[in-house]
């Protein structure tokens, strides 16, 4: 006469055989799911400018070659729409900026180059 194990211990083993079975589907899921990054349009405000940006000594910055202040508040967002701290960016970088009510640098938008040629067909049509 064998011993079988207790009834809520072979349950809980049915469910790791189960979860254990599905993890290739979830990651086939996955391998296989059209990226959303490439599906995302960003969208920009009337007002934003294209110009040439870099990055000084926070809250100074260059724009077309002229030293501008960003806002305390500034935000940066990068080519995938994240947000960057001021001093995680170095180089020259294509971008809309806009700015806030104290015309201070408010927002800027770091572009792909999809982006900026959008930007500047809207820049020649103006």
């Amino acid at each position: 006469m064998g011993l079988s194990p207790p009834p809520q211990r072979s349950r809980t083993r049915r469910r790791a055989v189960a979860v254990l079975a599905a993890l290739p589907l979830v990651g086939a899921a996955f391998a296989f799911a059209p990226r959303v990054q490439a599906q995302l349009l960003r969208s920009f405000p009337e007002k934003a400018r294209l110009a040439r940006f870099e990055m000084r000594i926070f809250p100074e910055a260059l724009l077309d070659g002229e030293i501008v202040r960003l806002a305390a508040a500034a935000r940066i967002h990068d080519a995938n729409n994240r947000i960057v701290m001021p001093a995680s960016l170095s180089g020259t970088h294509d971008v809309l900026v806009e700015n806030d009510a104290s015309g201070q640098i408010g927002r800027v938008w770091i572009l792909t180059p999809e982006e900026l040629a959008a930007a500047r067909e809207r820049a020649k049509s103006r």
